[in-house]
């Protein structure tokens, strides 16, 4: 394993800024998930750090351990490190500090390198600068350019492994301010990378930490439904949208798209904090004390009905070729699994229903059962609680239509054909036809058919002599295909074969003969040989499966419509032949 460094700056500064807007909504920025993550991982350690040390100790994450192991890190005194630690107030994003961490980690990323000095020799008080950021005190920074997952890197700054970090606790320092400073405000940018070590780059977690202090305090925290019921905030939990107010105060804030706020707030005491809107079906409603920190207060909605369905593909009358129709909709809050349904009708009533499915994904595909119809479709979400409302439905039309029947060129009329050769049956090219389908019938009406064959990938096919009736009249039609289905059949052709040398004649003067053919219940396997010997008939189908076998066979009843192999075997001799069995 190579050494993983992690880096941290501190910097000091004796500005001050004043704190002047109007009565408005307050943004935090727009953290991803991730950063927001990191953030509640960051606010947890420390609220807590003798939980904290525990739980970085005794991870059940394998990479983590390695590092541990690698970096030579002893548990217990990193544990009983952590209990000497005094709690903090959390820390709330800063929407300047935020876009300063996410163009330091993008520089990183762009330039392959791990430092605090930006490629172009910036430092971190010009970064802060250039964002139009100034802290009142102390501020610091974090990087680590190598972890494995988010997890990962909130470890290795916090246990700070690496013999020199171990030695200084700078990371940690920043993070859990058991010194004299007190962060008030921070920046978190992480990209995800497909780098990493092993090949050579910055990876595939780059991360920045930027931490500021002013005198302007914050009610943080964030909005999320726990959908592991862990009683903690993960990735994709948020509630974006929520309105969180206190009862007193200048400021309230819109919850960001990863769901976490952060609203300036004055003055001491009771306060009222009320989330409310955005996928809330109800208000919640969190009584706290406000003093001179940062206070956080989370809002976990108790169990209810996923919120509604936005559709989003197919559009509205939009108009789409049949096969893999793509559909997709908007996340909906609270939602565990999505049931999409599809139907010819506007009232989705259950025999019009073509399509329908239960997903965890906001998106599906599948193929319409026919071209230029139009459907209806409509999405719901649902969770353990029950079913939301269904979406508005979408009206969409399929394109494109059945190809046109083909004209049928020959055979026409009498023919003669050797049992041993094939017949060739012809007819029209169809345009846009990917398959043909033929099909040959002894009846008019062409039920009950002796051949057929829907995978013909031309407009002609070949037909064993052995397969056609021996003498008599049979009829024939096709059928075009594409992907919008299947063409109604041509008009029939009537034909009449004479098939030459129907006996089957081996070098040993061994034949047989199946007569007539087609041949019913009651046909006979005529065999002759040139002398006498005993016989072994075997009756195989299309697929080579046996149905019958014996030293004579008295009737085909057993056989159903079709076409089958009868092989004779004796003396070391062998005769075969095909037939219709009808």
């Amino acid at each position: 394993m190579k050494r993983i460094l992690l880096l941290m700056m501190v910097v000091a500064s004796v500005n001050a800024e004043i704190l002047a807007q109007a009565n408005q909504s307050y943004s935090h920025g727009d953290p991803s998930n991730d950063e927001q993550y990191m953030l509640e991982l960051i606010n947890r350690a420390r609220a807590n750090p003798t939980e904290e040390g525990v739980r970085l100790m005794d991870t059940d994450d394998g990479s983590v351990q390695a590092a541990y192991q690698y970096f030579n890190i002893n548990k217990a005194a990193t544990k009983q490190a952590f209990t000497t630690y005094p709690q903090r107030p959390p820390m709330a994003f800063h929407p300047s500090l935020l876009q300063a961490a996410r163009n330091h980690t993008g520089d990183m990323v762009a330039n392959n390198f791990q430092g605090h000095n930006g490629s172009n020799g910036s430092t971190l008080d010009q970064r802060y600068a250039a964002v139009g950021y100034q802290s009142q005190g102390q501020w610091g920074e974090n990087v680590s350019a190598y972890s494995n997952s988010v997890w990962y890197g909130h470890c290795g700054l916090n246990v700070d492994w690496g013999t020199q970090n171990q030695i200084e606790l700078g990371h940690r320092s920043n993070i859990m301010n058991f010194k004299n400073a007190v962060y008030t405000e921070i920046g978190i940018g992480i990209t995800k990378t497909l780098g990493g070590l092993q090949s050579g780059t910055v990876g595939p977690y780059v991360i920045t930490q930027d931490f500021g202090m002013r005198t302007i305090r914050y009610i943080t925290g964030v909005v999320y439904d726990d959908k592991n019921s862990n009683g903690f905030y993960d990735p994709g939990e948020g509630l974006s949208g929520v309105r969180v107010e206190p009862s007193r105060g200048t400021y309230y804030a819109i919850t960001s798209s990863s769901g976490g706020y952060a609203i300036p707030f004055t003055g001491s005491g009771a306060v009222t904090v009320v989330a409310s809107g955005g996928p809330l079906t109800a208000p919640i409603t969190q009584n706290t004390t406000f003093s001179s920190d940062n206070i956080k207060v989370d809002f976990i909605p108790v169990a209810q009905k996923p919120g509604a369905v936005t559709l989003l593909l197919p559009a509205s009358k939009a108009s789409v070729p049949r096969a893999n129709v793509a559909f997709t909709w908007n996340a909906a809050s609270f939602a565990e699994v999505y049931e999409i349904v599809v139907a010819k009708d506007q009232n989705f009533t259950p025999s019009s229903v073509v399509f329908t499915k239960e997903v965890s994904a906001t998106g599906t595909t599948t193929d319409m059962p026919e071209c230029g119809k139009t459907y209806y479709w409509r999405v719901r979400a649902s969770n353990a609680v029950g079913d939301g409302a269904w979406s508005a439905a979408l009206q969409f039309s399929t394109t494109g239509s059945a190809p046109g029947s083909p004209t049928l060129a020959g055979p026409k009329g009498a023919f003669s054909v050797d049992v041993s050769a094939a017949q060739s049956f012809t007819w029209s090219a169809t345009a846009g036809a990917s398959a043909y389908h033929i099909r040959l019938s002894t009846q008019a009406n062409m039920s009950a058919p002796f051949f057929q064959d829907s995978t013909v990938g031309s407009n002609a096919t070949n037909v064993d002599a052995a397969v056609l009736p021996s003498s008599g009249k049979f009829y024939w039609q096709v059928r075009s295909y594409n992907e919008c289905g299947w063409s109604v059949w041509s008009s029939s052709a009537e034909a009449t074969a004479t098939v030459t040398s129907v006996d089957e004649f081996t070098e040993s003067g061994l034949a047989v003969s199946v007569v007539p053919n087609p041949v019913l219940d009651n046909g006979s396997i005529r065999i002759s040989a040139p002398y006498d010997v005993p016989v072994n008939i075997t009756i195989v189908d299309n697929m080579g499966r046996v149905m019958m076998s014996g030293h004579q066979i008295e009737s085909l009843s057993g056989l159903s419509s079709g076409m089958y192999t009868v092989i004779v075997d004796a003396d070391g001799a062998r005769a075969t032949t095909r037939f219709i069995k009808q």
